[in-house]
């Protein structure tokens, strides 16, 4: 498990997408359409950490829905994150692993060395994207966001940055 501390400072979602794009972190349309979301924008909530592993390493070797892995953790010491998490996270932790598989799109499955961002869904909506993921690919760092409906099924490998909880 990686731990990274995350400091998130207020930001409207047109400064969030100015951030991105002056830092050169590329974005798909649909992490535009979720950082442009109303309940998006960086509330600023101070420090937190994240926590990224796999869901192997939570106990889900066969891989998880997104409902079944919000209901694990609910015994655990994680929670979901904040909407804005993505983003801070993105800006903070710049020496990802490299993706081995440069496609970006269109495979249906979770990226190599993606790390996909566990928060609450902004809409309920299954074409509105569920949440952001991270990604490096050709040396470039990504924020992208995904969709997938509730049958959808995480690979027991794919990644996943969790809040801790503090205590």
């Amino acid at each position: 498990m990686l731990r990274i501390p995350i400091k998130s400072v207020p930001m409207t979602a047109a400064q969030s997408l100015q951030t991105l794009k002056e830092r050169g972190i590329l974005t798909n349309p649909y992490a535009e359409k979720y950082i442009s979301h109303p309940r998006f924008p960086a509330r600023g909530r101070g420090e937190m950490t994240a926590a990224i592993l796999s869901l192997e390493e939570l106990g889900l070797e066969s891989g998880a829905s997104l409902d079944e892995l919000f209901q694990l953790i609910k015994e655990t010491q994680f929670a979901p994150c904040p909407p804005d998490t993505g983003f801070f996270l993105r800006l903070t932790w710049t020496d990802q692993p490299q993706s081995q598989d440069s496609v970006l799109t269109g495979t249906h499955r979770s990226p190599d060395q993606a790390v996909t961002v566990l928060s609450e869904p902004l809409e309920r909506d299954d074409s509105f994207p569920k949440g952001l993921y991270l990604r490096k690919v050709d040396g470039h760092l990504w924020l992208r966001g995904y969709v997938c409906d509730s049958a959808y099924r995480f690979p027991g490998d794919a990644l996943f940055a969790l809040a801790i909880r503090s205590t």
